[in-house]
């Protein structure tokens, strides 16, 4: 079963299971800690097959999130974003275009702030990792102040491998570095791009950062390390974009 539309949650084993199967963007799965059988189990397959977290909560939790007592155990909480591929996005692209990739960025705010700037400098696309860095939720929607209903989102769990397939489809990868690296203002910008932003507090993963082609910097006053995860990016957003570019 549905509650309105506004509390974008599912409960009930067979209704979870569907919507997992159909692909929809589920956020995550709660269990009652009491949970066990068959057809559990299948639903925590089918959440680990689609990359979903999920969690094991108090039987009364689980209540209060679905508004019923009769959720079965499991209760799915729904993404207010609408999930695209890959495949899709590259098979509609134009020729110049930049996509934006966080690879484990977890602050809500971070990730609606870099959503608005990359709408706002007409990036094609917005790639996040599932794994390690943050579900699209409602708060997300509100600091990006809606804009990210206005451009493909897509979740994956395979982030180098995606960086890949968009290497294969001409685009050019470029990680943002605090220290090191090219000054973005000095690049000479390919026309397909993708700048990918790490977490905030780790920044690119080893793994990440040697699948780049280059990494950029923003060029400060010695003063000053680093800026903001969002600010940087809606920096090299704008860079990468360039003067005169509709």
């Amino acid at each position: 079963m549905q509650k309105k539309d506004e509390d974008q949650v599912v409960w009930g084993r067979h209704e979870v299971a569907e919507a997992l199967e159909a692909g929809h963007p589920v956020q995550r799965v709660y269990f009652s800690r009491e949970a066990s059988g068959e057809h559990i189990d299948k639903i925590k397959e089918l959440a680990q097959k689609r990359g979903v977290r999920f969690d094991f909560i108090e039987v009364g939790k689980l209540g209060k999130l679905a508004g019923t007592r009769a959720h079965q155990d499991v209760v799915a909480r729904l993404s207010p974003v609408r999930l695209a591929s890959l495949e899709d996005v590259l098979a509609g692209l134009e020729d110049e275009c930049t996509i934006v990739a966080l690879d484990q960025v977890r602050h809500l705010r971070n990730v609606g702030m870099i959503a608005r700037s990359a709408a706002a400098a007409g990036a094609a696309a917005l790639l996040f990792s599932s794994r390690g860095g943050h579900p699209l939720n409602d708060e997300v929607v509100k600091a990006s102040s809606g804009a990210i209903f206005h451009l493909p989102v897509i979740q994956t769990t395979h982030f180098g491998r995606d960086l890949e397939k968009m290497q294969q489809a001409g685009f050019w990868i470029y990680g943002l570095a605090a220290a090191g690296g090219e000054d973005m203002f000095q690049v000479d910008w390919p026309k397909r791009r993708v700048l990918v932003a790490g977490n905030e507090s780790k920044g690119l993963r080893p793994a990440v950062q040697k699948a780049t082609d280059a990494l950029v910097r923003i060029p400060m006053a010695p003063e000053v390390k680093s800026l903001n995860v969002a600010v940087a990016m809606s920096v090299a957003l704008f860079a990468a974009r360039g003067p005169g570019v509709s």
